[in-house]
């Protein structure tokens, strides 16, 4: 039973390809509730075998995944804030955002089930796109990459696990990089508010 559900993952994942990676992964960038494991994992295995190329896989997704992000934010911030502009959650929102939105739209995509919906009150609270974005897609590529790490561990051959490790170090990398230039920027935007006071 196992064996045929896994068969049918793997076959769905080949029959995909590149735009259909994109496609599924623009869905689950909204709010549509999709699972991103039924195809990255599969298809993260099938990369391990030469089969798919890890990175147009990890940047298929991860571009469908801001695609998917930034439908959310327009809608966000076009009709539900003419809406509903009136009603005081519009304002806490966009309050919370002032303080922490640049850490929860970075942290959210990371985070199994909330990552499609951090990109609803971004847009309501008009966090500027060019934070957004590669905020937004420096997560997914994060996430995209450790869903196919996990299926492509399952590859055949030493090979696979060499390569696998390789691409942990590089996304372990991103990490530390991304959480040092957010601490730097901190660090000089309350450094800007005090000689301003």
């Amino acid at each position: 039973m196992l064996h045929s559900i896994i068969n049918i993952l793997v076959n769905f994942a080949d029959s995909a390809g590149y735009i259909g990676v994109y496609f599924y992964m623009l869905l689950v960038g909204t709010f549509i509730p999709v699972p991103s494991e039924i195809l990255l994992i599969p298809s993260g295995y099938l990369a391990s075998l030469g089969e798919k190329s890890f990175s147009a896989l990890l940047l298929s997704g991860a571009l469908g995944s801001l695609s998917g992000a930034l439908i959310n934010y327009f809608l966000a911030k076009k009709l539900i804030n003419r809406l509903f502009s009136h009603k005081p959650i519009i304002q806490k929102v966009s309050n919370f955002f002032k303080q922490h939105g640049t850490i929860s739209v970075f942290l959210a995509p990371l985070s199994p089930g909330m990552g499609q919906y951090i990109s609803i009150p971004a847009g309501l609270s008009h966090m500027p796109l060019k934070k957004f974005i590669p905020l937004t897609f420096t997560a997914n590529i994060i996430w995209v990459g450790f869903m196919l790490l996990i299926g492509y561990i399952f590859g055949d051959g030493e090979s696979a696990h060499k390569n696998a490790a390789w691409f942990s170090l590089i996304l372990f990398g991103i990490v530390i990089l991304s959480v040092s230039v957010y601490v730097f920027l901190e660090i000089r935007k309350s450094k800007k508010i005090k000689e301003r006071i």
